[in-house]
């Protein structure tokens, strides 16, 4: 166990002095880049088939929401830890192993134009992908564990009291401007109002932004844009050209690079309609994870990346211009693809404390994407809360802050003894 003694660092405020607690190891190297995405792959479409389809825009970071679960992952053990590894697409050590690889990938975004570019050229891209850990003040943490954090995902822990209502807000807002300072701004509160419960106990929460501009400017021009239902919508359109293409029997696409050429855009137009491309993507991906039904589904959304990747064409792109964001729980999709356990009391996260039982109370993810003829800028955050089983967690409040009736009875009976209503409790006998 390391309640006390592993490396505290002092303060604990993010960005400050560092963790409270954190396991004197260094980051592992990172693993070949080429290939690192594709155990993302399963899980983005997983999730993205999952997503609810009456939304008119969606824009979510289903790698966000592997890391952080991944995270808390790393602690967990027998059906809840197997539960977690088939629906976050491999084996959990793997799966951390890919984090810190495309974690180092894409702090690297930009280095060399930022190093050898000129005032000409457009601004280099960035990109990060980080985390950090909340727990219980004095909550006993497993060192193995602590180990997992450091190696795999550069991250310490800092300690909050979740348990006093002025330290869990005060937390809460911590929380939530170290995710606003790594996303440069674009997601801002994370974590709504009373998410954290005095029986909280464990936070998680990663950060991805990326920012580049395209390697010429798009030009814009007013267009028309036609909704699923067949309305017609006036907007802005951008016009360029692309050097890629990709066509199946569900979709066609193609990408816009950016200065640097390490981010590209890739824009999908389904064959038939939309939903039809995230099935078939959502089929490949189950299909890939099961032996027996390999090779049975049509092409997923990794075809679709390696081909406009191993493709050359020329493409007149018109698209609309966009910007938009959206905010979900994550808890109802995560069991209907299979991840019950996690989030009931018999989870087993005894790999991250033997204090107390825990089990996860809420996933929650906010995402932004805009597109404009400069470029394109993104942000996503996700985070995954724990608490005590063994703690009482209220199922409703009820505050009496306005008039209200009071009735004495006998229990056995149910005869009402003496009742009332209270208008002013200021005025007293």
């Amino acid at each position: 166990m390391a309640a006390l003694g592993l490396a505290g660092c002092g303060g604990g405020e993010p960005g400050g002095d560092g963790p409270d607690l954190a396991a004197e190891l260094p980051r592992a190297e990172p693993g070949p880049v080429p290939g690192a995405g594709e155990p993302v792959v399963p899980f983005t479409a997983r999730m993205l088939g999952a997503l609810d389809r009456a939304e008119t825009n969606a824009v979510c970071s289903p790698l966000s929401a592997q890391v952080a679960l991944t995270m808390i992952g790393m602690g967990a053990a027998g059906e809840t830890r197997t539960q977690m590894e088939e629906v976050l697409g491999g084996d959990m050590d793997a799966l951390a192993g890919t984090a810190n690889t495309l974690s180092t990938a894409l702090a690297a975004v930009g280095e060399a134009q930022r190093e050898g570019g000129t005032e000409e050229d457009p601004e280099p891209a960035t990109a990060s992908l980080v985390n950090a850990t909340w727990l219980q003040q004095g909550f006993e943490v497993e060192q193995a564990f602590l180990e997992d954090l450091a190696t795999w995902f550069g991250s310490g822990v800092f300690e909050a009291d979740f348990a006093d209502d002025a330290a869990r807000e005060a937390a809460r807002e911590e929380i939530n401007g170290w995710v606003e300072e790594s996303t440069e701004g674009l997601i801002e509160e994370l974590l709504p109002e009373q998410i954290l419960t005095p029986s909280t106990r464990l936070v998680l929460v990663n950060a991805l932004h990326l920012k580049a501009a395209w390697q010429e400017p798009l030009t814009v021009a007013g267009g028309r844009f036609t909704t699923a239902g067949g309305e017609q919508r006036s907007c802005e359109m951008l016009h360029g050209s692309t050097a890629t293409w990709y066509e199946d029997e569900v979709c066609r696409a193609t990408s816009l690079d950016t200065y640097g050429e390490e981010l590209a855009l890739a824009l999908v137009q389904p064959v038939l309609d939309l939903p039809d491309v995230l099935t078939a993507w959502a089929d490949a991906a189950d299909a890939a994870g099961d032996p027996e039904g390999a090779g049975a589904a049509g092409p997923g959304l990794g075809a679709v990346l390696a081909g406009l990747e191993e493709s050359s064409a020329t493409v007149a792109l018109s698209v609309p211009a966009v910007d938009i964001d959206a905010e979900y729980s994550l808890k109802d999709l995560l069991e209907g693809l299979g991840m019950t356990d996690a989030f009931t009391a018999g989870a087993d996260f005894s790999g991250i404390t033997g204090q107390a039982e825990l089990m996860i109370d809420a996933v929650v993810q906010k995402a932004v994407l805009t597109v404009d003829e400069n470029g394109m800028e993104a942000a996503a955050a996700t985070a995954v809360t724990a608490v005590e089983t063994s703690a009482q967690v209220p199922d409703q409040e009820l505050v009496l802050d306005s008039p209200f009736l009071v009735v004495a009875y006998h229990r056995e009976s149910l005869a009402p003894l003496v009742v009332g209503w209270i208008g002013d409790p200021t005025q007293t006998r």
